[in-house]
């Protein structure tokens, strides 16, 4: 049996203006994110007024920079700081995944 894995390498960067599926994918992950790891002293990250439309709009990239920024000040040595930009490169997918692993098991 063959076991396939996915390399944050292979997920695509996404930043303002992108749009599909991989954009909705991103949506659905911050939002489990946040719901699982509300702290009182973080920014709110989702709101009411939050679309999930897969478009990485100004609401996406501002939800990004606040998943960022909460990432650096969350997840202590040693997990590397990444850098808070707005744009889901390879840092940003695996301290997604970070997050998720750290607020679902």
């Amino acid at each position: 049996m063959t076991v396939s894995t996915m390399t944050v390498s292979s997920l695509p960067v996404l930043k303002e203006g992108d749009s599909g599926d991989s954009v909705r994918f991103l949506e659905q992950l911050l939002s489990s994110i946040y719901w699982f790891g509300m702290q009182p002293s973080r920014p709110s990250l989702i709101t009411t007024n939050v679309r999930f439309d897969a478009n990485y709009d100004s609401q996406c990239q501002q939800i990004v920079t606040e998943f960022q920024e909460n990432y650096n000040a969350t997840f202590p040595f040693p997990s590397p700081e990444i850098t808070v930009d707005g744009v889901v490169g390879p840092q940003t997918w695996k301290a997604l995944g970070d997050a998720i692993f750290k607020y679902t098991y």
